[in-house]
């Protein structure tokens, strides 16, 4: 490879058939560029790395779950919903990430029973979580991931029965 310079006035290029000249002198450097931009845009923007003040409603998706063995995938969504078919029994969450929080509503489609994988963890036990299982209800699952190392996974949950029918 030829290493060198070029003095050119313009630059040429071939824009789908035809040539296209720009003057080198119109091009700003990069100190021209740094000194005149406009970050208040940029600046107007929520980041990742600074507390946000919203002043604006914020949405999350929420996503459908299918089947009487759903498997809640925490990349897809935060909150998501499901009729029920039968009974069902919510399967061990994939990628949990500590801190997560969402909702997870639960439809009766029929008189159909609810079971949990032991990943969840609810307010009061295990046994204080008695379903709605009543056809056209809706229960809620609010939850927050409190561990996601492998081989333990706890959402601790706080559920709402029949809050809205």
């Amino acid at each position: 490879m030829a290493y060198g310079k070029i003095k050119s006035d313009a630059l040429i290029y071939d824009n789908s058939g035809s040539d296209v000249e720009i003057a080198l002198s119109s091009i700003p450097t990069a100190a021209q560029v740094a000194a005149k931009a406009d970050t208040s845009a940029l600046n107007a923007k929520a980041g990742l790395d600074a507390a946000q003040t919203f002043t604006k409603g914020q949405r999350g998706e929420v996503t459908q779950l299918t089947g009487t063995a759903p498997v809640p995938d925490l990349d897809d969504s935060n909150n998501f919903t499901i009729t029920t078919s039968g009974t069902t029994t919510f399967g061990l969450p994939l990628n949990p990430v500590v801190g997560q929080t969402g909702s997870i509503f639960i439809v009766y489609g029929g008189s159909h029973g609810l079971a949990f994988s032991t990943a969840y963890k609810f307010v009061g036990g295990s046994a204080g979580i008695t379903p709605t299982s009543t056809s056209g209800a809706i229960d809620r699952i609010d939850y927050i991931v409190q561990n996601a190392a492998a081989g333990y996974v706890c959402l601790t949950c706080n559920f709402t029965a029949n809050y809205v029918a």
